[in-house]
């Protein structure tokens, strides 16, 4: 699963060239793994060049983007243990906010 920078970044079908690589030899290896780099670089560079351009969250044209909306997207890059840790954070995120809600009185005043 490719990131929203990654998607930038890889444009030009960077992905098949990188599939490539394995196959040729040690030094066309370093020379087509740098060169897939550049070009990624260049992308990323030409994307925020000119343009007021940015990467946006969906949830984020309309508010902010909260702790929990990081996490979860986060979430999907890490290994089994890290999700495990990851799962535990919103969990206790979301117990903090449930009591958060159930401590306030109904009517506003104490």
């Amino acid at each position: 699963m490719l990131t929203a920078l990654d998607q930038i970044a890889n444009q030009n079908h960077l992905q098949m060239i990188k599939a490539a690589v394995p196959y040729l030899s040690t030094q066309e290896q370093k020379f087509i793994a740098v060169y897939a780099k550049l070009l990624e670089l260049q992308n990323i560079m030409n994307f925020y060049s000119g343009s007021e351009s940015s990467i946006v969250s969906c949830s984020m044209e309309q508010e902010p983007a909260s702790i929990t909306d990081i996490l979860s997207d986060i979430r999907n890059y890490c290994d089994p243990s890290e999700q495990e840790m990851i799962d535990r954070c919103l969990q206790m995120i979301t117990a903090l906010e449930l009591y958060s809600t159930m401590s306030q009185p109904i009517d506003g005043t104490y």
